[in-house]
Order: C-alpha cells, then structure tokens, then sequence
C-alpha cells in the first residue's frame, strides 16, 4: 500500500518516539497517521505493538486482527498476538496460532524460540526441545535458545545433552551466572565432580555474593574427602551466621520469556 507523504511523515516521527520508549506519544502520532491512512496494515501493527508496550492488551489484540485482516502473512503480529493469548491466560491459542505464523515464516528463530518457551511453560520438554534446537539451527549465536534448551534438556534427564548446550551459552555469554548454575547442576548429575567445582568457583569469581555457589562448593568439596575446605564453604554460604540457614539446594531457574517483536 503506498502511504501518504502526511502519513508517512507521522509514522516516522512516532516510530523514533517509540525506539526511545515514549510510548504514548508515539501512540498519539501512529493514530493520526493511520486516520490519515485507514486499513494501512503497518500502522495497524505499530498502533497495536505501542499498546502491547502499554500493557493494553485488549485493545492491542484488536489491531493486530486488523492487520491480519489486511496483511495475513505479518509474522510479527502473529507473534504479539500469541504473547497476548500467552499473558492473558489462553495458551493453548497462542501456541495455535504461533504455528501457523512458523508455517507461514518457518526460518524465523524467534518463532520457534517462543513455541519453545510456551512448551516449556506447559512442560511439554520434548516439543520445547525441538523448538528450541530448531531456533538455535536458525540463529546459532541464540543465546536464549542455547540456554533454554540446556535447562529442559536437564528437566528431561539428559545431563550430558545439557553440558553442551550450556557450554555453548557460555561461550556466547562467558559471564553468565545462570548458565553456570545450570552447568554446575548438569556436572553433578553425570557426577563430573572437578568440573563442577570448575563452575562453582567460576561463579563466586564473578559474584562473590552468591551464597548458592558456595553450598554447592561445599556438598562436592565434602564428596572429595576435602572436609576444612567444605566447612569453610558452608559457612560463607551462611554469610558468616552459623545460626542463618544454608540457602535453597537450587536457585530457582525457569525458561525465559517468549521474545517480543520490535
């Protein structure tokens, strides 16, 4: 659809509003940029991406219909629609109609990196795992899809699966704490017991603050027969207070969200 010198002239300016976060400004001028040029599935789908940015979901939800009306082939607002079915209780839907949106784009990564985070979410690993190895075929350098895909591969019993897709977060992210966590839990699983102690101390380095790591440190320092070390280890994990109790045996850790479209 060929728009307007008017309307296009608004589009730009609410899109830079938009790309700095000032939403409802930006919202003001993609209003009077979709009045200026009624049914145009772009403005449609830049009204409904602010008002999602707004948390305004129902209204959102509506645009982006009306995109799909015009343009049925716009990948982004299938993607916004399932993340409001997602946030507004409707899972089932969302992962419906993220499927047709990877039939109808099926080399998008952020695609399938959703339907993987909305399995996981459902505990279906098997179809996250697929979807979240499929995404990291799409975009190798994922870190989300590499970490992600460790962490089910964990909940389904493959320690060894995980460890490399792990490794494979950690080199794209050297620093990042989770991923670490997550790796030291798959050593201890195919009872790796150096390398975890490895990663444990990999974590401390990075935040000496993480008292998690130093229990872990402790519980394999005592498996190696290392008991002054382990003792010391436990007590920083109480921060010192032997009368503080040790911090839960695992940090919690779920997938992470599905991806939101620009």
């Amino acid at each position: 659809m060929e728009r307007s010198a008017t309307a296009q002239a608004l589009h730009d300016q609410a899109l830079a509003l938009y790309r700095v976060k000032r939403y409802h400004e930006a919202l003001a001028l993609f209003r009077d940029a979709l009045r200026e040029q009624p049914g145009d599935p772009v403005l449609t789908y830049r009204v409904g991406a602010t008002l999602f940015r707004l948390g305004a979901y129902d209204e959102a939800e509506l645009y982006f219909h009306q995109t799909l009306e015009h343009d049925p082939a716009h990948t982004n607002a299938m993607i916004n629609l399932a993340l409001i079915y997602e946030r507004t209780g409707r899972p089932e839907r969302a992962i419906k109609t993220l499927l047709a949106a990877a039939e109808s784009d099926p080399t998008n990564p952020q695609i399938h990196f959703n339907l993987g985070a909305m399995y996981g979410d459902q505990n279906d690993l098997e179809r996250a795992v697929r979807h979240f190895e499929r995404a990291l075929e799409l975009d190798p350098l994922s870190l989300e899809a590499s970490y992600n895909l460790g962490l089910a591969y964990i909940k389904l019993g493959l320690a060894r699966k995980a460890i490399d897709a792990l490794r494979n977060t950690l080199r794209l992210d050297p620093r990042n704490v989770d991923a670490l966590f997550a790796l030291g839990r798959a050593y201890r699983s195919c009872r790796m017991v150096e390398r975890a102690v490895e990663t444990y101390q990999r974590i401390v380095e990075i935040d000496p603050g993480a008292r998690q790591a130093y229990f872990w440190l402790g519980v394999l320092y005592d498996e190696l027969e290392m008991k002054e070390e382990a003792r010391r280890m436990y007590r920083r994990s109480r921060g010192e207070d032997p009368d503080q109790p040790p911090p839960p045996s695992e940090p919690p850790r779920g997938p992470s969200p599905p991806l939101t479209p620009p």
